[in-house]
């Protein structure tokens, strides 16, 4: 499964968006912190799903709408994902036994108490107003969910989306502990986000719209919503609401039947709203297609915002069957590989902090030891931790025995010198095998010092917290504990399995996991449980024991996600290669990557690596049930002049002066006036305190508005005078567009042929014929030659015509895929509006009726230059395009044309846009008026000069009904295309 909805919202171009539905200050989060260009991205997407949803459909939200509506619009959104999103339903029965005796799927029980079941089952169009975020541990998820908020509130002030309350939920104290320390960092901003639990809600009238600039969010813990009303636990029919909740879902991961049901719970808050999923680890495939933004794990690493992945090729098989004393030795050595991989790490930082006299380089390394059972009420043999414990204890207690420790580092060496770094294959393998020396001069004493924090071996004492849920482990010759077990209650491990060892308790109140980031402490053991809600960037090892089952793709991939983080540099959290040259930078500038490997890499260690290795390739080679990228797409050879290839010009563009008078902003009298009386009410002293302004923005902005440099449209009403300002702001400091010469088309420039994408069932066959098409290709000389041939009487005008187009034509279902005389690609697939199975290739009808127009003419081939070429443009992946200024959304607009035309003979060059669309009166003026701005003066055409050539760029707007255009837009329109190629 591949993220569907992503995909859908690309159809969509941000820039294009109204004004009112553009996420305001996008990359601003407070004072301190801004977003990064992916955090920016997922809003964006956000936007574009929400405008599809609740605008493009058949029923585009408006006040006062029917209760219907809202129905309409989910099954216009379930559409636009092209197959049976209904496979998705919820059936009545889970399974043909839980029929035959009546055990009804607890989901669908929930949800048809308030959707209507259709045969036997929920359809899951009733559930699909829902987007997820697939975003990695670390990714800064928090920050996004926050600006979401911010986001929902202005679309409800503007009144685009319908009035709803916001709720966050999340699993746990701790999480929720994160996100309002977020929120108040947020909150330095000029909006302020209320933090309330859901409990108060009942005192605060229900479904209104916030009209200030306070924003209530209401929270709760997502494990304590329920069907029952206790102490901690919420009934969730008390505060469904109607439906009309947003829910921002945090770890929405979560799988198992309570939390099947949870998920049910929030669907239902949700089904007259939208429910937004927040996780680092999504793998059922009803949220994976429904995933707005992916940036997993892969994503992260590679873009060098976390640790290289490694994984070490021996496994902790020895734990497996821990009766068979001769595996002890083996055991011991697993552990102790680990043990040196983590003391070779320790010693690294802290030779780097020496050598470069930095002491905040990288972070203090730790361990993590994740099991699978802790229990006490097994037999000892069977309990994981115990064994690793008792390994542990001997090496810190006992000698180690010299000849295993040798052994070890030898197998270590071994390992990685055959090493196996995830998602970055091999690149990074000169790098680790650089430190090969450095491990073979550690002694014993090292990895004593780096692990147990004293060079001599000593006995165990444990510190129990006041809580019971911390045991921390110190030797009694050291100054402090360098291991701690969590494992949510110790007291029966102390009672049954450490009786005897000398006990003493915390002295501090504080948990020792709490300030774990900034403790001595260097392991970390416990269960599957104890890393949830929890970041760090310490981790550099982790054990998988007997890590395993159904849930382990969950597991592994969410436990390496809470280890991966990185920070170079206080606040700089990439890894060293990828840090931008910066003052900071040139501060540790000298380190070469062997030096940066260990502490840049995190160190797996599992029972069964294969699993491990099976589930992390998973995330490298995920492909889409649905749509696959379609090959065997070609650039076609470009004609030649005098033994050299025509130049493909583009225009350049570059910034300048604008001139207010010719693009005012545009706002309506009522708000122009509301907006005078705000400033005037408002002193200096508050705009520059409350903003952020200096006295010249301040000034701009007051200026002006007193000078009238606004258009007056009566719709363009302003509900949130804040978001007003920010748009003045931002169009007082826009400059304008000015034409800057042309320059040659680059490979980045025509990019979609290679982004086709096709149902995955489909691949083979119009693959298959794409090949065929080729097979009876022409080049553009033979095409040439042909046409003297016919103007000389050689053939025929029947046969001229079925050698130029008829036999390179194939069909596959409502598609023809053909060769273009002339065109950029080949071959060119057609569609029509209804072809949903294949995603950008030339569909719409007025683009195909003009290409065959073109073809139709270009039989004749009577042409007067001495070469030609042209391409269709896509308005998502392609860089051609005219810049204009609209005042609808007071911003610059870029316009791709569909199709882009070169032509020449000797040192007369054109570049001529062909947009084949209807005659939309205001759309099409402002799109020609930003062509005359920059290529016509005085009605004339500008010329370029480019390496000998007198280059113009030309607009026609291709139309049957060219007459119905205004008289003065008339010149610009066409109805054949054999005004494209005459001379002028």
């Amino acid at each position: 499964m591949q993220p569907l909805l992503e995909t859908i919202v690309q159809s969509l171009n941000y820039g294009d968006l109204p004004e009112t539905w553009r996420v305001p200050q996008a990359e601003r989060f407070s004072q301190q912190k801004t977003l990064y260009d992916y955090q920016r991205s997922a809003l964006e997407n956000a936007a574009r799903a929400l405008y599809l949803y609740y605008k493009k459909g058949t029923s585009p939200y408006q006040l006062g709408e029917g209760p219907n509506a809202n129905e309409r619009r989910k099954a216009d959104f379930a559409d636009r994902y092209h197959f049976d999103i209904d496979g998705f339903s919820i059936p009545q029965y889970e399974s043909k036994a839980d029929q035959r005796n009546q055990r009804q799927n607890p989901v669908f029980r929930i949800l048809s108490e308030f959707i209507a079941p259709q045969g036997g089952e929920i359809p899951y169009r009733h559930i699909i107003n829902r987007m997820c975020f697939w975003m990695a541990t670390g990714s800064g998820k928090t920050l996004v969910m926050i600006k979401l908020i911010e986001y929902l509130h202005c679309l409800q002030q503007h009144r685009e989306i319908p009035p709803r309350n916001i709720l966050v939920l999340a699993p746990s104290e701790h999480l929720l502990g994160q996100i309002r320390r977020s929120i108040e960092e947020f909150n330095q901003t000029w909006l302020f986000l209320d933090f309330v639990p859901l409990r108060e809600i009942h005192r605060v009238r229900q479904g209104r719209l916030e009209t200030s600039d306070v924003i209530t969010v209401y929270y709760h813990r997502s494990d304590n919503v329920s069907d029952v009303q206790k102490e901690a636990l919420i009934d969730y029919r008390r505060y469904e609401n109607d439906g009309k909740w947003y829910i921002l879902l945090d770890e929405a991961h979560k799988g198992g039947k309570e939390d099947s049901k949870r998920q049910a719970y929030y669907a239902v808050m949700a089904r007259e709203g939208f429910l937004f999923n927040f996780s680092a680890t999504f793998a059922d495939k009803e949220d994976i297609v429904t995933t707005v933004k992916k940036y997993n794990l892969k994503e992260f690493v590679r873009g060098g915002r976390g640790k290289n992945i490694y994984l070490n090729e021996e496994e902790f098989t020895a734990f497996k069957d821990r009766s068979d004393e001769v595996n002890r030795s083996e055991r011991e050595k697993i552990v102790l590989k680990s043990l040196l991989t983590f003391a070779c790490v320790s010693r690294r930082v802290f030779a780097l902090r020496e050598k470069t006299n930095i002491c905040e380089l990288y972070h203090l390394p730790l361990m993590l030891t994740l099991v699978n059972s802790v229990n006490t009420n097994v037999e000892k043999e069977r309990n994981d931790l115990w064994a690793f414990f008792q390994i542990l204890r001997g090496m810190a207690s006992g000698e180690m025995d010299g000849d295993l420790f040798e052994r070890a580092k030898s197998d270590l060496i071994e390992d990685w010198r055959n090493e196996y770094f995830v998602f970055e294959g091999r690149g990074c393998a000169e790098h680790l095998g650089k430190n090969e020396s450095f491990l073979r001069q550690m002694a014993v004493a090292d990895v004593r010092k780096a692990v147990f924090l004293s060079r001599k071996r000593g006995a165990l004492q444990l510190i129990r917290s006041r809580d019971n849920k911390e045991l921390a482990l110190q030797l009694k010759n050291a100054d402090s504990p360098f291991a701690l077990i969590r494992i949510g209650d110790t007291s029966k491990w102390r009672r049954e399995l450490l009786a005897g060892y000398e006990e003493t308790a915390a002295m501090q109140e504080t948990s020792y996991f709490d300030g774990l980031e900034q403790s001595p402490i260097t392991l970390l053991m416990g269960s599957r449980s104890f890393f949830e809600s929890w970041d760090s960037n310490r981790p550099n090892v982790i054990n998988y024991i007997n890590i395993g089952g159904s849930d382990a793709k969950k597991f592994v991939v969410q436990s390496i996600g809470r280890g991966v983080r990185i920070e170079t540099l206080p606040g700089k959290r990439r890894r060293y290669s990828f840090l931008p040259n910066s003052d900071e930078k040139a501060k540790i500038v000298g380190l070469h990557d062997g030096e940066v490997v260990l502490p840049e890499t995190l160190f797996l260690f599992a029972t069964n690596r294969n699993a491990v290795k099976s589930v992390l390739e998973g995330l490298e080679t995920e492909r889409s049930a649905m749509f696959e990228k379609l090959d065997g797409i070609e650039k076609a050879p470009v004609p030649t002049i005098g033994g050299q290839d025509m130049p493909l010009l583009i225009p350049k563009y570059r910034e300048a002066e604008k001139d207010l008078n010719q693009s005012k902003f545009a706002m309506s009298e009522r708000t122009q006036q509301r907006f005078s009386r705000w400033l005037a009410r408002t002193s200096d002293a508050v705009f520059m305190a409350r903003d952020g302004f200096d006295k010249e923005r301040l000034a701009a902005l007051q200026g002006m508005v007193q000078n009238g440099k606004y258009k007056i449209q009566s719709e363009k009403d302003y509900a949130r005078l804040p978001f007003l300002q920010e748009r003045l702001l931002s169009y007082l400091s826009k400059t304008g567009k000015a034409t800057d010469g042309v320059r040659a088309l680059e490979k980045q420039d025509v990019v979609h042929f290679r982004e086709i994408r096709v149902l995955h069932e489909h691949v083979g066959e119009i693959q298959r014929k794409i090949g065929k098409v080729k097979q009876e290709r022409l080049s553009y000389q033979e095409i040439r030659e042909m046409a003297w041939r016919l103007e000389e009487g050689e053939i025929g005008r029947d046969e001229f015509a079925q050698r130029v187009s008829g036999k390179d034509e194939v069909r596959f279902k409502d598609l023809i895929i053909k060769k273009i005389v002339g065109h950029y690609y080949f071959p060119i697939i057609l569609g029509n509006e209804k072809t949903d199975y294949i995603r950008h290739i030339i569909k719409v009808r007025s683009e195909v009726e003009f290409l065959n127009s073109l073809e139709d003419w270009l039989k004749s081939l009577r042409l007067s230059w001495d070469a030609w070429m042209f391409t269709k443009i896509d308005e998502f992946w392609d860089k051609i395009y005219i810049p204009y200024y609209d005042e609808e959304i007071n911003d610059y607009r870029r316009f791709l044309p569909d199709f882009v035309f070169w032509m020449c003979k000797g040192d007369e060059y054109r570049i001529v846009f062909v947009d084949p669309k209807g005659i939309e009166h205001t759309s099409a003026q402002k799109k020609i008026d930003g062509y005359r701005n920059l290529f016509e003066e005085n009605g004339k055409l500008k010329q370029f000069k480019y390496r000998g050539l007198n280059v113009c760029v030309r607009l026609w707007m291709f139309n049957k009904d060219s007459q119905r255009a205004s008289k003065e837009y008339r010149r610009f329109y066409i109805d054949s295309p054999e005004r494209i190629f005459e001379p002028y």
